[in-house]
């Protein structure tokens, strides 16, 4: 009897496993820490290229490369979370993503792997504190072996490099200062 019980729970737990939804990742190394990014935003992963400098930009938008006709700007994602400079390398990757109209490179220290990652396996971007979130970390997978962060590719183009968003106005810039 109960072999029997702990046959239905065990069969019970793969059943329900099968049908919560995944969706896949594209796992990525900077710096030593696993990332990743939702597959449906990625275009393309292609090797360095040489880049052309674009000037009065932010030291982590790196230039432009020419990818078959198309002009695609290059963010170092290295840069852009704070992390020290490195020289590139043969491991060294561009992840190419779509945002609506336009296509924006990400250069990453080296690709790891597509994954597929199920809604319980993700959990949500700690809080710093009571007032602070980190926006550029959507949510937190656990995988086989490791975590990986997923980014919120949104945030990483649309807010200030190392910042850390405040969810309330500070007491300066309430008053206006």
């Amino acid at each position: 009897m109960e072999n029997r019980i702990e046959e239905v729970l065990e069969k019970a737990s793969q059943s329900s496993a099968e049908n919560v939804p995944t969706e896949k990742y594209l796992t990525f190394f900077i710096d030593g820490q696993l990332f990743a990014l939702q597959s449906s935003q990625v275009v393309e992963i292609i090797r360095m290229q040489p880049i052309t400098f674009m000037p009065h930009l932010p030291p982590f938008v790196k230039g432009v490369i020419n990818l078959r006709g198309k002009i695609v700007p290059l963010i170092d994602l290295r840069l852009k979370l704070g992390k020290p400079e490195i020289e590139y390398n043969d491991r060294t990757s561009i992840i190419v993503v779509e945002t609506g109209e336009f296509s924006i490179g990400f250069i990453v220290d080296m690709v790891n792997d597509v994954v597929d990652v199920s809604n319980n396996q993700i959990s949500e971007s700690p809080r710093l504190g009571k007032d602070i979130t980190n926006n550029y970390v959507s949510g937190i997978a656990t995988l086989e072996h490791e975590v990986a962060l997923i980014l919120n590719l949104t945030k990483l183009l649309t807010e200030d490099s190392n910042e850390v968003s405040p969810t309330v106005p500070s007491p300066d810039q309430a008053v206006g200062a």
